[in-house]
């Protein structure tokens, strides 16, 4: 029994060692087919080299050989048709040509489009910074002109909905604090904020000349007295180079004497013919 169990063993190590020198013949065997296949590659790739440069596909290359040989049949078709081999060359090394040219430009065009984004971008901060210091200049010079009657108020500005509304309170005595729309005012005390903010308006603009016509209609007598000040002072106070026109039908003869470099011109009242009774 012990001789024959170490026969069997014997037999199998026989097995094995043949079952590994025929796997050991098979992998030096692949070994060789993929050195021959791996030389085939690279002799391919250098060939291919030669004629163009390397294209990345993800089509398999099952679909990359029927691609070859319908362009294959079409380059035969041309030869038979008597194609201008040299011709279409010509055509397509002029097309490649613009291509390079079209694609050159494209790219010019994309790098100066970014640099345009930089530069609109910086113009934009300027402006809204500009804008918000023009804001805070027109607040202070309309409570300064608001001032001059002794009324306190402010100005709200939303430039996202384009809205601009003015809070006043005209209460002199300091008594209340309270603002108000200047919508519930009376006729004379609007126009005397209205003025006011044009004012401000003037004071941070550059025009050469300033208009206003009957401004002063719905005023009573101190409001006109002390808007027709503010108006003078201001001019007063403006440099040469600017010019102020008023309208009004309302006398301006007091005025002329209290400040200097002003100019009236009365017009005559205008001849109106009564209806026939």
């Amino acid at each position: 029994e012990g001789q024959r169990n170490s026969t069997k063993r014997h037999d199998i190590l026989e097995m094995v060692k043949k079952k590994k020198k025929a796997l050991m013949d098979e992998k030096k065997k692949l070994d060789r087919e993929k050195k021959d296949k791996e030389s085939e590659i690279g002799q391919a790739q250098s060939m291919a080299a030669q004629r163009c440069e390397r294209v990345n596909s993800r089509r398999s290359a099952k679909d990359l050989e029927q691609h070859i040989q319908n362009m294959e049949r079409r380059i035969q078709q041309g030869t038979r048709s008597n194609v201008n081999v040299e011709d279409i060359s010509r055509r397509y090394h002029e097309a490649k040509t613009e291509y390079e040219d079209i694609k050159d430009s494209v790219s010019r065009m994309k790098s100066f489009c970014k640099q345009l984004e930089k530069i609109i971008f910086a113009q934009q901060e300027r402006y809204f910074k500009f804008r918000k210091e023009i804001c805070v200049r027109l607040k202070y010079f309309f409570v300064m002109n608001l001032s001059q009657r002794g009324y306190t108020g402010k100005l709200d500005v939303d430039h996202e909905k384009r809205h601009l509304s003015m809070q006043l309170n005209v209460d002199t005595s300091g008594a209340s604090t309270d603002t108000h729309d200047v919508r519930t005012l009376s006729g004379g005390e609007r126009s005397f904020s209205t003025v006011c903010f044009i004012c401000s308006l003037w004071n941070i603009m550059e025009s050469p000349f300033r208009c206003l016509d009957e401004f002063d209609v719905f005023m009573d007598l101190y409001n006109r007295r002390i808007t027709m000040n503010l108006l003078m002072e201001h001019a007063s106070q403006t440099p040469r180079q600017r010019q102020y026109i008023l309208f009004t039908p309302q006398d301006m003869s007091t005025f002329s004497k209290k400040f200097k470099n002003i100019k009236i011109l009365q017009l005559a009242a205008p001849e109106r013919q009564e209806a026939n009774a």
